[in-house]
């Protein structure tokens, strides 16, 4: 698979973080930054077709999917909710007290985050949540920067259970960064600092461990089941991965793609030829079009990178 880049797509420069991509059923394209107006959306051909936001946001809205009920659904992760909003941007629903929860994650009282990590036993919704996506009505939740939980909840809002934990042991998480559903009801998690993705039934059972990835974001099918990984770099400044131990070098950011048995890579789009600062967020629509954000401003800040120029929102089609 060889892709190239549609370059300029969108109709502005889009220098500042892109922390959120989703498509619908038209292929429209909804990119959610941080601010006001956090929700851009463009026709496929890049032209805008709304602009709008909501004082509910904190300043860290986090990814945006759109659900099988064609919704809209947005995880605060600095606000400590979830948003459901119509396709037109009229909200809809509020889940979640705005009250981070009682996880333990403690940054005051030990020497590093990697310190308060290790000793956070985690806790119930929600402590900076990342990423919701819906199935018949149900809701799963990546719970988040400060938790290491997955949360399932009834048609109805109910907490069904969580599952999860910190650490590196099967079945746990350090930052569950974003969650997927698959064709076959799969729960696909991105556990970001263990350099994995975990894939468990709807009941929470651990059905397989996926370790050829490097820091995954967010992950994406294509509807011919090709797997679509957006991988954030890793250095040696960086938190270390709890699965593989600190990094010795500059790992790069890249964008990934899988066969759809997982067995073999079939693209991977990384530098020298295609610059990723910060991958943070993939959609694809029904073309094939493959949309992908970052966020070097964010990324800059808490990692002690230097600050420069770049582009957030890519498109890529197939060639």
């Amino acid at each position: 698979m060889n892709f190239e880049e549609v370059t300029g797509w969108g109709e502005e420069s889009w220098e500042d973080d892109v922390t959120g991509v989703a498509v619908d059923s038209r292929d429209r394209v909804y990119l959610l930054r941080r601010g006001d107006n956090a929700v851009t959306v463009l026709q496929p051909d890049g032209a805008v077709a709304n602009r709008w936001g909501n004082a509910c946001f904190s300043d860290r809205p986090h990814l945006i999917s759109i659900g099988d009920d064609g919704k809209i659904y947005i995880a605060d992760d600095g606000g400590h909710q979830l948003f459901v909003f119509s396709l037109e941007g009229h909200l809809l629903e509020t889940i979640g007290t705005g009250v981070a929860s009682a996880t333990g994650f403690d940054d005051k009282r030990f020497t590093s985050a990697e310190a308060a990590f290790d000793q956070m036993p985690g806790g119930p919704p929600f402590h900076r949540p990342t990423k919701v996506v819906t199935s018949r009505g149900e809701l799963f939740v990546s719970d988040g920067y400060r938790n290491c939980r997955v949360h399932h909840f009834s048609a109805n809002r109910e907490l069904v259970r969580s599952w999860g934990g910190p650490g590196s042991g099967a079945g746990c998480f350090v930052i569950p960064h974003s969650i997927t559903i698959d064709a076959q009801g799969h729960i696909l998690v991105c556990d970001r600092e263990n350099d994995r993705v975990q894939i468990f039934s709807r009941d929470g059972e651990l059905l397989e461990i996926w370790n050829e990835v490097q820091r995954p974001t967010d992950l994406a099918f294509d509807r011919r089941g090709y797997v679509y990984v957006a991988e954030l770099a890793r250095g040696p400044r960086d938190l270390k991965s709890w699965r593989l131990g600190p990094a010795d070098q500059e790992q790069l950011g890249r964008l990934t793609v899988w066969s759809p048995d997982r067995s073999n890579i079939v693209a991977r789009l990384s530098s020298p030829d295609v610059e990723f600062l910060a991958p943070h967020a993939i959609a694809i629509d029904s073309t094939g079009a493959v949309y992908l954000s970052e966020v070097p401003e964010s990324f800059a800040k808490s990692s002690g990178r230097p600050q420069r120029q770049h582009r957030c929102l890519r498109k890529f089609v197939l060639c």
